[in-house]
């Protein structure tokens, strides 16, 4: 395994952990509060490695939430193919402010991915509370600036022994 290498490695474990968490199942009184790990993972990784295969990997993670949750073939991997293509597309702008305006401004990103996701389950008749679809986009705005520092940190790390370019 060559130098150029260990980026990927990093961005597709991240990912996989994202996927992992995102499917362990919580207690009742808290799954309401889950946070939108896969979105904010996509996210970061859409704002501050814009070479690494974002859409590609929205899309593929998307299918397979797709396929694990029994959705509508196509209803996650839309809504984050969405959040990686607006992440990336604010990723230049983003850079230039501090972090809690980066979150101000990614809110909207994350809540047109939740309005996606109920749309889509009122197109197929799949009942959701409003509420309850929609406290994600508090804990997820509340976990970016925590998220953006491990995985900055992770890549800073690497990038200080030698392992990334």
């Amino acid at each position: 395994m060559n130098r150029d290498d260990y980026p990927l490695l990093a961005f597709i474990l991240s990912l996989l952990l994202a996927l992992l968490l995102q499917t362990i199942a919580l207690p009742d009184a808290i799954t309401p509060f889950r946070p939108l790990l896969l979105a904010l993972t996509m996210g970061y990784w859409a704002v501050y490695a814009p070479d690494m295969p974002v859409l590609l990997a929205a899309w593929l993670l998307g299918l397979c939430c797709d396929v694990l949750y029994g959705a509508p073939l196509g209803q996650y991997a839309l809504g984050l193919v969405t959040v990686a293509y607006a992440a990336r597309s604010l990723g230049g702008t983003l850079l230039a402010f501090p972090l809690w305006q980066a979150t101000l401004a990614l809110i909207p990103v994350w809540a047109l991915y939740i309005f996606l996701m109920f749309w889509i389950d009122g197109l197929t008749h799949h009942p959701a509370n409003a509420l309850r679809r929609w406290l994600p986009l508090l804990t997820t705005s509340l976990l970016w600036p925590l998220a953006t520092s491990l995985l900055s940190g992770l890549r800073n790390r690497r990038s200080r022994s030698g392992l990334l370019p």
